[in-house]
């Protein structure tokens, strides 16, 4: 059984399912759907067969504070994401570059000059790939950037990564796996000033050592990056 409503003009969809408690989930903007882009994205809650509707949206006010903040961070991921095309912007460390597509024999090429983003392409390449192209270019040059930065703070907060992903994901812009001591990032983070993927990568890392976000983490979080809470809320306002 499925239903919906509306509070605080975000519309829920509630289904019941064998699960043992109320769970909720914030989905990224469906690029199909206009509305749904400009609002951030639609929520689910999953409740138990035969909860209560009151219960429900008791829940679902609970949580209005933390539904209003994914959805501000996928649409303001969604303001760095520009179509493939002549002239359109893309996004480098928090820097809009001009691009500029150039079909050509040979291998997939990104030439960074000033105020534009050169790229090759195989004439009659799809979108599809090229976007695949743009996207492992990310990843790489954010590896790159994400190793020297772990270098850098492994000493400071006292441990190591013995491991580190970095791939397109849609709702977190980290994590942090603290028994293996390995972190993942979003690529999607190469469009992000620099500053942006430092926090991401220190507040990963400090979970290494805490777990939960309690008062300690925050105590060192706040020793490590003092201006941590104007780069959260930049990130997920698209400053």
């Amino acid at each position: 059984m499925t239903y919906t409503f509306e509070m605080a003009a975000i519309p829920f969809e509630v289904e019941y399912r064998p699960v043992k408690a109320m769970r909720l989930t914030v989905y990224p903007p469906d690029a199909r759907s206009t509305e749904v882009h400009r609002t951030g994205g639609r929520v689910r809650i999953a409740a138990p067969p035969g909860t209560a509707p009151d219960m429900i949206k008791k829940f679902a006010a609970s949580k209005i504070k933390w539904i209003e903040k994914h959805r501000a961070r996928f649409l303001s991921q969604s303001k760095l994401t520009s179509p493939l095309r002549n002239n359109s912007t893309v996004y480098v460390w928090g820097t809009g570059y001009a691009l500029e597509l150039v079909e050509r024999r040979g291998n997939p090429k990104i030439v960074m000059g000033p105020g534009t983003m050169t790229f090759c392409v195989r004439p009659g390449s799809t979108k599809a790939k090229r976007q695949e192209f743009l996207d492992k270019w990310y990843r790489t040059i954010l590896k790159e950037a994400a190793e020297l930065i772990i270098k850098k703070w492994e000493p400071v907060i006292g441990v190591e990564v013995k491991k580190l992903y970095v791939r397109k994901m849609k709702s977190h812009w980290g994590s942090c796996s603290y028994q293996k001591q390995t972190l993942r990032l979003n690529s999607e983070l190469a469009k992000r000033n620099a500053e942006c993927l430092e926090y991401v990568i220190v507040h990963e890392m400090l979970h290494i050592i805490e777990k939960g976000h309690n008062r300690k983490f925050y105590r060192l979080l706040s020793r490590c990056i003092p201006e941590w809470k104007a780069i959260r809320k930049r990130m997920n306002t698209g400053g």
